[in-house]
């Protein structure tokens, strides 16, 4: 039997279901759809990178040290921009992407962005970002009608 506790994440509550830890009720509302549906599915299976760090050589950035005193630093490296989505599915030759969204936070838009762009070079890939059961519902038999 599944155990539900809830814990505040920023504007969502985190649930746990069936000993997943999902971000928000309307993760799990969608995870329950999917199961019902019958389609192979995968929670959360893979981070992306869509944007590659590097390493900054000729620039000098000024950044607070423990002391809160701006101080220079060199060689320093800019870390990967991730995009980690919340289910995939492999139906039909089709590689389906489904970010379930109750509210977006000011990261979201930008991400969202740059994961479209990175599937744009991608041959049948799809990509679903309901905001309710009822979008939900909807995808699903959008997948099934493939």
């Amino acid at each position: 039997m599944a155990e539900i506790s809830n814990k505040k994440i920023l504007n969502a509550k985190s649930t746990s279901y069936n000993d997943i830890n999902f971000k928000s009720k309307l993760e799990v509302a969608c995870y329950k759809k999917l199961a019902a549906s019958g389609l192979s599915f995968a929670y959360e299976p893979e981070t992306i990178i869509i944007w590659r760090g590097n390493k900054i050589t000729n620039t000098v950035g000024y950044f607070p040290d423990k002391n809160k005193m701006l101080v220079p630093k060199t060689n320093y490296k800019l870390r990967d921009i991730t995009y980690t989505p919340d289910f995939k599915i492999v139906y039909k030759g089709y590689t389906i992407y489904i970010d379930s969204k109750g509210h977006v936070n000011d990261v979201y838009p930008l991400k969202k962005k740059m994961f479209l762009q990175y599937l744009n070079n991608k041959v049948k890939h799809l990509f679903f970002e309901p905001h309710s059961v009822k979008q939900m519902v909807q995808t699903i038999d959008i997948i099934k009608k493939l």
